[in-house]
């Protein structure tokens, strides 16, 4: 899961001339994006269709 906070609600992750974020993002498991976002089996967690409460960190 991937989530962005749009601190101007343009509808995108904003990001400088380096390509480097200017805005929050996060990744489920607390995933590192080092050069783009991290693979699948970094950010994956298990889940069996229940109600599940996440707790996420964005990086500014």
């Amino acid at each position: 899961m991937a989530v962005i906070h749009d601190e101007n609600m343009n509808g995108k992750l904003d990001t400088n001339w380096l390509g480097i974020p200017t805005e929050g993002f996060g990744f489920s498991n607390d995933a590192k994006a080092v050069v783009g976002a991290p693979s699948f089996s970094a950010a994956s967690f298990p889940y069996d269709g229940q109600n599940i409460d996440l707790t996420m960190s964005l990086h500014y």
